[in-house]
C-alpha cells in the first residue's frame, strides 16, 4: 500500500517549524547587532548622542531601525495598510495638545475656536437687510410693544384683588366673580358696605350690563 498521500501533512508541520526557526535566528541576530548595555549597568555622565540616529516627522525611518526591519520581514513595502492599502503612510502629527484628547479632538475643537469660525453666521434676512427695511422693522417691533403694553392694561380690570387670580376673558371673570370661592372670601368682611360690581362692560364701550 502506498503512504505518500499520507506523509504530506507531517512534512508541512517540519517545513513550517524550521521557517519559524529562520525568522526566529533572523531577529536575534537583528537584536545582537544593537548596543545594548548590562542590565546592572549605572550611568556616571550624560548619554553621549552626537552618534545617535533620532526619528522625528521629517527624517524617515532608515533600514537600520529594528521596526523597520521586522515591518518589512512582514511583508510590509512602505505603503498604507489594508486591502485596498488605504492606511495611512505619514505618522500622525504630535503638537501641544491635551493628552486627555482623543486624536481628532483637537482638530475639531481648532476648527470652532478659529478666527472665521467665532462670529456668528448671519441670517439670510440680516444679510438682505437695507436700511429702508430696518427702520419698517423697528416701526413694527414698537407698534407691536405698544399693543401689549395696551393689553396689559385691559387685563388689569379682569384681575381680583381679592382672590388675586387674573383672568384673560370678560366671560371668565364673570363666572369667577359669581362663584362659591369668591363669595366665600367675602363672607368676613359682609358688614362692609356693599361694593359696586367693576364695569365690566364698559372696557368694550358697553355701559349697558353695568351694575349700579
Amino acid at each position: 500500500m502506498d503512504n505518500r498521500w499520507y506523509s504530506s501533512e507531517p512534512e508541512r508541520e517540519v517545513q513550517d517549524k524550521s521557517q519559524q526557526n529562520r525568522e526566529q535566528d533572523s531577529l536575534i541576530e537583528d537584536l545582537v547587532e544593537d548596543f545594548r548595555l548590562p542590565i546592572n549597568h549605572k550611568p556616571t555622565e550624560n548619554v553621549d548622542l552626537d552618534n545617535v540616529e533620532q526619528a522625528s516627522l521629517d527624517t524617515k525611518l532608515t533600514a537600520s531601525n529594528i521596526g523597520f526591519r521586522l515591518l518589512q520581514k512582514m511583508g510590509w513595502k512602505g505603503k498604507g495598510l489594508g486591502k485596498d492599502e488605504q492606511g495611512i503612510v505619514e505618522p500622525i502629527k504630535s503638537g501641544i495638545r491635551d493628552p486627555k484628547l482623543g486624536i481628532g479632538k483637537q482638530e475639531e475643537d481648532d476648527f470652532f475656536t478659529s478666527e472665521e469660525n467665532i462670529q456668528r453666521k448671519k441670517l439670510d434676512v440680516e444679510v438682505e437687510e437695507t436700511e429702508e427695511h430696518a427702520k419698517k422693522r423697528e416701526v413694527l417691533a414698537e407698534r407691536e410693544q405698544k399693543i401689549q403694553t395696551e393689553v396689559k392694561e385691559i387685563r388689569k380690570v379682569f384681575h381680583c384683588d381679592l382672590c388675586n387670580k387674573q383672568y384673560k376673558l370678560a366671560m371668565e371673570f364673570e363666572v369667577h366673580l359669581s362663584s362659591y370661592d369668591h363669595n366665600h372670601r367675602k363672607k368676613p368682611s359682609g358688614g362692609d358696605a356693599k361694593k359696586p360690581k367693576v364695569a365690566v362692560a364698559s372696557v368694550f364701550g358697553n355701559d349697558s350690563d353695568e351694575e349700579q
